[in-house]
């Protein structure tokens, strides 16, 4: 949140913060009581249930995180990146960072399996819950070594990634209805009443 929030804090925007844990909320809250206080710069915000995130749709530019997916099943996982792909602008990214040579450390010591944290089952999640241009870059830092961020975005055109067969279904379907409804009320007003 630091580096996010160093982004902006002399410029145009904010920064949200979302976390399950009472405790990880109480000691983001603490660490970053001042800037709460005396900017209007970062908010952070409790989330138990990440499928139920506390803002409207479409109001994020981007989603960072980190240390998320690895503890979560695939069936959450996919409903939970539905719902960040709600709170996205059209055209917003969603960015995950990974180190994956801490996280072979953690699987070294029994903290994770390595099938957690396979980024290939992040990035089949995330196309499951209809982000496009799903993508993982390799990078690395003086200070902080190689590491991986997989990136997502979600679409600018509504209707990008929907079958353009569906649409037609649907599309004739809602004329289908429109119609009959029509003739319901024009039978109506020909019969001066009520329908049994």
């Amino acid at each position: 949140m630091k580096m996010c929030y160093d982004r902006v804090k002399d410029g145009r925007g904010m920064v949200f913060g979302v976390e399950r844990s009472g405790y990880m909320n109480e000691k983001a809250t603490k660490r970053f009581v001042l800037e709460i206080a005396e900017t209007d710069k970062i908010r952070i915000d409790s989330a138990v249930d990440l499928r139920n995130l506390p803002y409207p749709t479409d109001l994020f530019n981007h989603v960072f995180h980190v240390d998320l997916f690895y503890f979560l099943q695939n069936d959450a996982l996919i409903d939970i990146n539905r719902e960040l792909l709600r709170v996205l602008k059209p055209g917003g990214i969603l960015t995950c960072g990974m180190e994956f040579r801490r996280l072979k450390t953690l699987t070294d010591h029994g903290i994770l399996e390595e099938t957690q944290w396979d980024p290939l089952r992040y990035l089949w999640t995330l196309e499951q819950a209809e982000f496009s241009d799903v993508q993982i870059n390799y990078h690395n830092d003086p200070k902080m070594g190689d590491y991986q961020l997989i990136t997502a975005r979600k679409s600018a055109d509504p209707l990008d990634g929907q079958d353009p067969e569906e649409l037609m279904k649907e599309l004739e379907m809602d004329m289908k209805k429109e119609r009959l409804a029509i003739a319901m009320m024009s039978d109506k007003k020909d019969t001066g009443g009520d329908f049994p």
